[in-house]
C-alpha cells in the first residue's frame, strides 16, 4: 500500500506539471535518420546500417531508459522475427527463437564475449540484466559466414558504452526490490565505467524467489595514436527458488548459478588499416540442491569454460570497398556430476577457424560477400558462405537480397554425456534465402521482410538408441513488417511477424512459435514527464503439456506496459511503471503461469 501511494503521488503530479508547464526541460532535437545508425554486429567492421543488405535493428539506451526495462529478454519481445519465452515468473528460464530456428540457434554476444553455454548450447536470458547497457544490436539470418556455430538463426549483441554516475532504487510487490549503481571516469589516457545491481523478490507461489547481483566494469587506454587496449569483466551470482516439479511441489528446491567473463580487448586504425583482437574467458557454474527428492536426486552440479582468441584486419581501399580477414580459436571444457556420481570430467572440443568479408559498393549497388572455414576436432571442416545484394532506388527506397549458410556444432553434452552423447555427431546446418525492402524519411523508417530457412541434420534424441542422432529436419518461413518514427516529443516503434515453422518430418509445426506476433512501442514528452507505453501480441501456438507430454495449443495474449519519469528536477529523477495493466492471464510457456499485474515506483540520484 505505500509503494502504491507512492507512485499514486508521484502521477497525481502530471496534471499541475502540464498546467504550469515552466521550468519544463528543452525539447529535445529530432533523432537522426533511423537507417544511419552504425551497426558492428551485421558485419566484420563498422557499417552504416543502410549500406548493408541484412535485416537488423537496434534499440538506443533512450529507449531502454523509457521503458524502464530491466532485463534484455523483455527489450527482445519487440524485436519483429524474435520470440522469447520464459517458464513463468520473473527469473526463470528464458529462451529466444529466431525466425523459427531453435532456441540454441542464436548467438548471443555481450561486448563481443560469446555468452551460449558449451555443456548443451544456447542461453538463459532470465541471466542479462539492462544495467549499463547502451544499445541492443539484433541481425536476423544465418551469420555462420562472420562467427560461425550458433550464429546459425540470427545474432543478438549486447554493447555497454559510457555510464553516466547514477544510483537508483525501486520496489514493487511480492518483495520485490532493486538497487542499481553506475559511473564513469577518466583518468588521462584512461577511461573507466562500472556497473553493478543487487536484486531480490519473489515469485508468484511458495519458493518462488528470485535473487541476483552482478558486478561489470570496462576499461580503455590510449596507448599510441589510434591504438586503444581494453579490459571487460562481468560477474553474475543468482539464486532461484524452484516452486514445482512435475506437477508436485519442491518446497526446498534450489538452483545457483555463477557466470565469469573476463575480455582483453584492442584495436589499431593506421591510415587504411585496421585491426582488432580480442582474448576472452567465460565460466559457468550451475548447481541444483533439493533435499526432500523423493527419488534421491538431491543434488547436480556443472561447470563449464570457453577460452577464445579472435583478431580481424580490415583493410579500406576507399569510402565503398573493403576487405576484412581474420581467425579465430576456441578451446571449451566441462565437468558435470550429480549425487549418483561423475558425468563428464573435463571433456571438451576445440574449433579453429579462417574468415573473411568483402563489401563493394558500385553507384546504388552495394555487394556483401562473406565466407568462414571452421576446423572442429569432434567432425572436421565446414565451410559456410553469406552474400548479400542491396539496391538503393532514389533517396527514399531499399531493396536487398541476401543467401546464407549456417551451422551449429554440437554442445560439449550432446557429444560426451553418458549413455545420450554420440562422439559421431554432425553440425546442425541450415540454408536461407530473404528479400528485403525499406522506405526510409528523415526521422522514420518502414521496413518489409520475407524469409525461408532450411534446417537439416538436427540433432533428436532417439528413444530406441537412447542417443543423440542426426535425424532432423524443418522449415520455416515468414513475413517480418516493421515501423519506426521519430519526433521532438515523441517516438514510436512497431512491428508484425508472420511466422510459418515446421517439423519437416512430423508435418506439425515447431514447438512455442506463434503463427502471428505484434508489439508497438510509443514515448511522448509532456513538458517535465516522460511516458511510454508498451503492448505486445502473441497469437496462438503449439506446445506441450509438462505433466501429459500431449500437443495442446497455447492461447494467445496480449499486454500492455506503462512506464513514466518525472524529469522537472536536474538531479532526481522519480519513475514508476505497472506492467500487464490489465491483468492479462496467459502462459509463455504451459503450465507456467506468467506474472499478473504490477505495480514497481523507484527513485534515481545522478551525482
Amino acid at each position: 500500500m505505500r509503494i502504491a501511494t507512492f507512485c499514486l503521488g508521484i502521477l497525481g503530479g502530471v496534471i499541475p506539471a502540464l498546467a504550469h508547464p515552466g521550468g519544463a526541460a528543452p525539447v529535445p532535437p529530432p533523432p537522426p535518420t533511423v537507417a544511419e545508425t552504425i551497426l558492428v554486429t551485421g558485419s566484420l567492421t563498422e557499417e552504416r546500417r543502410d549500406r548493408l543488405p541484412v535485416s537488423a535493428e537496434v534499440i538506443d539506451a533512450a529507449e531502454i531508459a523509457a521503458r524502464q526495462a530491466t532485463a534484455v529478454a523483455d527489450l527482445l519481445r519487440t524485436v519483429a522475427g524474435l520470440d522469447v519465452v520464459r517458464s513463468g515468473s520473473e527469473g526463470k528460464a528464458t529462451s529466444v527463437f529466431t525466425r523459427g530456428t531453435e532456441s540454441d540457434h542464436t548467438m548471443v554476444l555481450w561486448n563481443g564475449i560469446e555468452l551460449n553455454s558449451p555443456f548443451f548450447g544456447g542461453f538463459d536470458w532470465s541471466l542479462l540484466p539492462t544495467e549499463g547497457v547502451e544499445r541492443v544490436e539484433v541481425v536476423r539470418g544465418p551469420f555462420s559466414a562472420l562467427y560461425g556455430s550458433d550464429a546459425l538463426g540470427g545474432v543478438v549483441q549486447i554493447l555497454t558504452g559510457r555510464m553516466a554516475d547514477r544510483l537508483a532504487f525501486e520496489a514493487g510487490e511480492d518483495g520485490y526490490r532493486r538497487l542499481t549503481l553506475t559511473a564513469g571516469a577518466e583518468l588521462g589516457p584512461a577511461r573507466f565505467d562500472l556497473a553493478a545491481h543487487g536484486r531480490r523478490g519473489d515469485g508468484l507461489a511458495a519458493n518462488d524467489f528470485y535473487d541476483s547481483d552482478q558486478v561489470m566494469a570496462t576499461g580503455g587506454w590510449r596507448i599510441g595514436e589510434g591504438a586503444e587496449l581494453g579490459l571487460v569483466v562481468r560477474a553474475n551470482d543468482t539464486e532461484l527458488g524452484i516452486p514445482f516439479a512435475g506437477g508436485s511441489a519442491t518446497p526446498n528446491r534450489v538452483t545457483t548459478w555463477r557466470e565469469r567473463e573476463v575480455a582483453l580487448p584492442v584495436r589499431v586504425d593506421a591510415g587504411r588499416w585496421s585491426f582488432e583482437g580480442r582474448l576472452s574467458r567465460v565460466t559457468f557454474d550451475n548447481r541444483l540442491d533439493d533435499p526432500d527428492d523423493p527419488f534421491g536426486f538431491t543434488f547436480a552440479e556443472s561447470a563449464s569454460s570457453s577460452e577464445r582468441a579472435r583478431a580481424v584486419a580490415t583493410y579500406r581501399f576507399d569510402e565503398d570497398l573493403w576487405l576484412a580477414v581474420g581467425g579465430e580459436h576456441e578451446r571449451q571444457e566441462v565437468d558435470s556430476g550429480s549425487v549418483f556420481g561423475i558425468d563428464l570430467d573435463g571433456d571438451g572440443q576445440a574449433t579453429k577457424a579462417v574468415f573473411g568479408q568483402l563489401f563493394w559498393a558500385v553507384g546504388d549497388f552495394r555487394l556483401d560477400l562473406g565466407v568462414r572455414r571452421d576446423d572442429h576436432d569432434a567432425f572436421g571442416a565446414t565451410t559456410h558462405p553469406r552474400t548479400g545484394l542491396a539496391w538503393r532506388i532514389g533517396e527514399r527506397h531499399r531493396l536487398h537480397a541476401a543467401y546464407g549458410e549456417g551451422f551449429r556444432a554440437p554442445s560439449v553434452g550432446e557429444l560426451y554425456f553418458p549413455f545420450s552423447g554420440n562422439p559421431a555427431l554432425e553440425p546442425e546446418e541450415s540454408t536461407s534465402l530473404e528479400l528485403g525492402y525499406a522506405l526510409d524519411g528523415e526521422a522514420w523508417e518502414l521496413t518489409l521482410a520475407g524469409f525461408d530457412n532450411e534446417l537439416d541434420n538436427l540433432i533428436d534424441f532417439d528413444f530406441v538408441t537412447f542417443t543423440n542422432v542426426n535425424v532432423g529436419r524443418a522449415r520455416s518461413r515468414g513475413a517480418e513488417l516493421g515501423f519506426a518514427r521519430g519526433a521532438p516529443r515523441w517516438r514510436l516503434r512497431g512491428q508484425v511477424s508472420w511466422l510459418d515453422a515446421v517439423d519437416r518430418d512430423s508435418g506439425l509445426a515447431l514447438l512455442r512459435r506463434p503463427a502471428w506476433r505484434g508489439s508497438l512501442v510509443g514515448t511522448v514528452d509532456l513538458a517535465r514527464w516522460g511516458v511510454t507505453a508498451t503492448a505486445l501480441y502473441t497469437g496462438d501456438r503449439a506446445d506441450v503439456d509438462p505433466l501429459t507430454f500431449e500437443r495442446r495449443v497455447n492461447p494467445a495474449w496480449a499486454r500492455l506496459d506503462l512506464a513514466a519519469r518525472y524529469l522537472g528536477w536536474p538531479r532526481l529523477t522519480p519513475y514508476a511503471r505497472l506492467e500487464n495493466v490489465a491483468g492479462e492471464r496467459y502462459a509463455e510457456a504451459l503450465g507456467f503461469p506468467a506474472p499478473g499485474r504490477k505495480l514497481v515506483a523507484g527513485l534515481s540520484l545522478d551525482f
